[in-house]
């Protein structure tokens, strides 16, 4: 029974435990402070078709993060069906939503793609891209709507806009330095699967340097999916009867919000959404049992989304779809390399 135990604990993630013991906290901390009347009469008064409208938002989203994707792929000469990326996309938010970590979801779509495109290192480079230009339309979304918005608190708004400037310099930079394939000389000489790997992706981001007009329009798609997220809780606010935020407040709220649940103290930012919700919306005067609501029917309209990834993960598993995809890409392209199994 010790040495049982004993394996448990060697096994155990502390990072992951002390993850979700500081997300289980502050949902604990949120709930002891939230009236229970006052949030069943919230839920009494839901309006079921602006829900409705909400999951077609996150349709919506969908397709332009899809979009996206496959911008960032034509880019490096890795041409996929619009299908097979869908699905990809779809699994990813399947297990972000369903797995300790949103890493998960990304690595999901590195090894979907790389296994189908028969190239790692592209797949790889393509979701970082990606989620770099998307924090980057994030950040100037929010940065944009901050100069319009009605000020209820100076020092919050001031210290959003540096946030979001510092998070535009560090996305651009990073940005920068991958499509320069920017390689460092240390390990220029060595060998080793992880250096020909990193090899490779400097190789795929000098592809993107050569590619400016397809990275602004991901850079403009990355603007219109934030204008998709901030329709969504327009639709779950309108839902739960809440009319307090006008268009640009929500525009810089919800940017906010999301940079708070991205931060990587929580597990898939539940407490640190939670809160940022109650923080921000409280600042319009609207109650604490309502952000919590609107937070906790975002994330559940998102996660019951998501359960076609989840189905399309498994239709794969059994089916194994994956060996018969036929793939357009460079055949000289110098990224190609092994397929991961």
């Amino acid at each position: 029974m010790k040495m049982w135990i004993g394996k448990v604990i060697h096994r155990l993630n502390w990072k992951t435990v002390a993850r979700t013991i500081i997300s289980a906290g502050l949902l604990a901390w949120l709930f002891f402070l939230t009236d229970w009347k006052d949030l069943a009469q919230v839920w009494s008064r839901l309006e079921p078709e602006w829900i409705l409208a909400a999951v077609a938002a996150i349709v919506i989203s969908m397709i332009i993060s899809v979009r996206k994707w496959q911008l960032v792929l034509d880019a490096q000469n890795i041409r996929l069906a619009w299908n097979e990326l869908w699905k990809a996309y779809w699994a990813g938010l399947f297990f972000n939503n369903f797995l300790p970590s949103s890493i998960g979801g990304d690595g999901l779509r590195i090894w979907w793609v790389g296994k189908v495109a028969r190239d790692n290192s592209g797949a790889a480079t393509s979701v970082i891209v990606e989620r770099i230009l998307a924090t980057t339309g994030l950040a100037l979304t929010g940065l944009v709507a901050a100069a319009f918005v009605n000020r209820p608190d100076n020092r919050i708004v001031i210290s959003a806009i540096i946030l979001f400037i510092s998070l535009i310099v560090v996305s651009l930079g990073l940005l920068g330095l991958i499509c320069l394939g920017i390689f460092p000389r240390w390990a220029e000489n060595r060998k080793g699967k992880i250096t020909s790997f990193l090899r490779k992706m400097a190789r795929h981001g000098q592809k993107l340097k050569h590619q400016p007009g397809r990275l602004v329009r991901v850079g403009i798609l990355s603007v219109a999916f934030q204008l998709a997220v901030v329709l969504v809780n327009y639709c779950i606010f309108r839902a739960l009867e809440l009319t307090a935020l006008a268009w640009w407040d929500l525009l810089y709220v919800i940017p906010v919000i999301s940079v708070a649940a991205m931060l990587p103290l929580g597990i898939n930012g539940y407490g640190l959404r939670e809160g940022a919700y109650v923080a921000m919306l409280g600042m319009y005067q609207v109650p604490a049992s309502t952000a919590i609501s609107a937070s906790l029917l975002f994330v559940f309209l998102v996660s019951l989304c998501s359960l076609y990834g989840g189905s399309a993960w498994l239709h794969y598993r059994v089916k194994g779809e994956l060996a018969d995809v036929k793939v357009q890409s460079n055949t000289n392209s110098s990224g190609r390399d092994e397929v991961w199994e």
